[in-house]
């Protein structure tokens, strides 16, 4: 992470960035600048340049400052550059200047702490990130920036907004590393070594590992799916107790943790099949979050649970026409091995309910579907409580972790009726039916009753096949900061 600091004064050298409001009208840090008279020139020479939210304009050596260049960055409508839109506005110039040859950037655009902080945040999220598997990157792709000043006279206060945002930061840049990892890199074992890491910040993790483990404990669908893979499948639960001494009940969040899905005997297609790497990227962004909340110490307790497995082929490999007992007591019948996520995920559900929380939100890669219906800019929301959906799409909008709410009804119950168990995993083969639908509501049963549970299928937004206003190409971290946005309003007092 590039390093971020507040200061009244700007240093020398590097790259400075000014503002300008949408129409040319120069910041009025700009105005007082030792280059006003070239920052004008500059406007009056450039026609094009209108200060729109993330155009820029460069000037390479610039007269009277030190300085090896400067930026007129183009804020958008007067008063309107809010904490959303200061993140988009450091992305941008992340995207712009991090490959660039710039080793520092000085910025000076009129921001509050808290907008200074959200430009700072922009910075960390949108910055090129190289793989660490790549011996001979492209000297283009390699990043450059190390480190940006940002002035404010608040510097205190822009500090300690900064810690949060940091930290939430550091969440995200955590689940991105988790989903980029190849599945030779990220096992079952390895997720779970990883997932210890916020044991320092205080969050207690407790493990069940194991076939054997998980079936003693109830947990038998997590076990079947993971049991033909050479390394073991895993509970994790992360225990966040709040900072605030608080006695609520915890938020449950609960992630699908699949590091790699061949799709078991009902084998995946070749093509393509290298993506599934990234099949537990709703754990990672369960971790991520837990990570991020613990190390801003944020008030709320908050649970997380990582159902771990690697759905893999195998002479012990689950059947289609298994029959399964879940950890709320309820049998499945198995139609498709490569539907594994929603068993998981009921089993990891059923736990969150006995811990008594206050809400639930699980997070995964779950179906296709969902991305044949909204493509790979947001994710779907099934939701049966009004105020709790809205609250996620509300806390999505602004954090840019878009929601889409999909049909949550009794309607779909009739295809997941079995001859033989309590449920149907999915709906027989060749019926052309709604399987994001039907996975939502088979995880219905297996949420708490009583509670708000909403299920977050991100199939389509935990990775990009190109940058992002907020992400580079890859992982995503999606999810990250929505569940750390939510744990800190679930904090706040009611008004």
């Amino acid at each position: 992470m590039i390093d971020i600091s507040f200061a009244a004064a700007l240093p020398a050298g590097g790259a400075r960035v000014l503002g300008v409001w949408e129409g040319g009208n120069a910041t009025a840090a700009a105005r007082a600048s030792v280059v006003a008279a070239q920052v004008e020139r500059a406007l009056a020479a450039s026609p094009s340049f209108g200060g729109r939210e993330g155009q820029m304009l460069t000037l390479l050596a610039p007269a009277d400052t030190t300085a090896e260049r400067l930026v007129l960055l183009g804020l958008g409508p007067f008063g309107e550059l809010d904490a959303h839109r200061a993140r988009r506005l450091g992305a941008a110039v992340a995207a712009e200047l991090g490959c660039a040859g710039v080793a520092q950037l000085a910025v000076d655009l009129d921001l509050t702490p808290e907008t200074a902080a959200a430009f700072a945040q922009g910075l960390v999220l949108r910055l090129p990130r190289l793989s660490p598997w790549q011996t001979r990157p492209e000297p283009a792709a390699h990043p450059t920036l190390v480190a940006a000043t940002l002035r404010i006279s608040a510097t205190a206060a822009a500090e300690t907004q900064w810690r949060a945002a940091r930290a939430e930061a550091g969440g995200v840049l955590l689940a991105r590393d988790l989903v980029d990892a190849p599945a030779n890199v990220l096992t079952p074992r390895a997720f779970v070594a990883r997932a210890q890491a916020p044991e320092a910040l205080g969050v207690r993790v407790d493990v069940v590992q194991g076939v054997d483990a998980l079936e003693a404990a109830g947990f038998g669908l997590l076990a079947a799916v993971g049991r033909a893979a050479t390394e073991p499948p895993a509970l994790v639960t992360l225990t966040w107790p709040g900072a605030g001494n608080d006695a609520t009940p915890p938020l449950a969040l609960v992630g699908k943790g699949i590091t790699f899905d061949t799709g078991g005997l009902c084998v995946k297609p070749a093509d393509g099949m290298e993506r599934m790497k990234g099949d537990m990227g709703g754990a990672a962004a369960v971790l991520g979050a837990i990570h991020a909340l613990a190390a801003m110490q944020a008030a709320c307790p908050v649970v997380g649970i990582l159902a771990i497995a690697e759905n893999a082929v195998g002479d012990s490999a689950l059947r289609p026409g298994d029959v399964l007992r879940s950890a709320k007591g309820l049998t499945v019948e198995v139609i498709d091995t490569d539907a594994e996520g929603r068993l998981v995920l009921a089993d990891a559900l059923a736990h969150a309910a006995s811990l008594r929380p206050r809400a639930v939100v699980d997070v995964a890669t779950l179906t296709g579907s969902v991305v044949t219906a909204l493509g790979r800019h947001m994710a779907g929301l099934f939701c049966a409580d009004a105020g709790f959906a809205t609250a996620l799409r509300d806390l999505g909008d602004a954090v840019g972790e878009q929601l889409w709410p999909l049909p949550l009804t009794a309607d779909y119950d009739d295809d997941l009726k079995s001859d033989l168990a309590d449920l149907l995993q999915c709906a027989p083969a060749g019926r052309f039916l709604p399987d994001a639908l039907h996975a939502a509501r088979f995880l219905q049963h297996f949420a708490p009753a009583g509670v708000p549970w909403a299920h977050l299928d991100i199939a389509g937004v935990a990775t990009a096949d190109d940058d992002r206003p907020l992400s580079p190409k890859g992982a995503t971290g999606f999810g990250v900061r929505l569940l750390t946005a939510l744990a800190e309003r679930l904090a706040r007092p009611a008004p």
